[in-house]
């Protein structure tokens, strides 16, 4: 991908949407991928993703119910988008704390996952053993205990919007996968109503939030990768009434 070009085109023709942070957003005049560029430095990310990143979600506060309403959204809205038999592999990137891989565990599936917070992944270590964790980048992930093409399904939920370069995190997504396998992904519809409406009030306008991808240039950048899209629509998360009375939400964070 070359420098100030569209990660899913390839295009350089850009127009400016606002600015936010000091960081400039725009948006590509071919195919219309949101994205900051230049992107945000290293060290502004990794303050960003620091030891406090998920705090947002509640996870000091009120743990129990954050808990288990991301695992009721992962079990029935995510987990059920493919049809998986009991001890199918499966990997989760961006894992957080383990809500997905636990939800998985409790399916019958054999959970792994991938995160880039140090102190969310070293909490998953210690619920599922270090060799279902892999702390750091996803484009340098390996597990001792597989190899590649091992997992029945991926799944990247709010993840693709935080990577660099999100072709080549798809392609070694792809090399992970059985030739049967599926990868699942959810992340902010930057061709929704509401991001045109909002503009930069969108809640999901966020500095470590690289891209925002409509479902037409996502469906694009798949098929680059080699994947057949067989599904692309809207995805839902669970609530309770602790979410409307002036809470932010548990994924806020993401």
């Amino acid at each position: 991908m070359r420098a100030g070009a569209c990660a899913v085109c390839d295009s350089t023709a850009s127009r400016r949407l606002f600015t936010k942070e000091g960081h400039e957003f725009v948006q590509c005049r071919s195919c219309g991928l949101i994205r900051i560029d230049p992107q945000p430095t290293s060290a502004v990310l990794a303050g960003i993703y620091g030891s406090h990143y998920y705090e947002a979600w509640g996870v000091q506060t009120d743990a129990d119910r954050v808990w288990q309403l991301k695992k009721g959204t992962f079990r029935k809205h995510v987990l059920g988008a493919v049809n998986l038999k009991a001890g199918a592999r499966v990997l989760d990137c961006g894992a957080a704390y383990g809500a997905l891989m636990e939800a998985a565990k409790e399916l019958g599936l054999e959970p792994y996952g991938i995160e880039l917070a140090a102190e969310a992944a070293a909490a998953v270590a210690r619920r599922f053993g270090p060799g279902r964790i892999f702390s750091g980048p996803f484009e340098r992930a390996v597990f001792a205990e597989v190899g590649e093409e091992s997992f029945d399904a991926v799944f990247m939920c709010d993840f693709i919007e935080h990577v660099r370069d999100p072709h080549a995190v798809l392609r070694k997504a792809m090399s992970l996968l059985r030739p049967s396998g599926s990868l699942v992904i959810t992340t902010p519809d930057g061709g929704s109503v509401s991001c045109r409406l909002m503009g930069a009030s969108w809640p999901h306008y966020k500095i470590e939030h690289l891209y925002y991808f409509s479902q037409a240039n996502l469906t694009s950048l798949l098929e680059r990768a080699g994947a057949t899209v067989r599904y692309c629509g809207w995805s839902w998360k669970m609530l309770d009434l602790g979410n409307y009375s002036g809470a932010r939400p548990p994924w806020a964070g993401t």
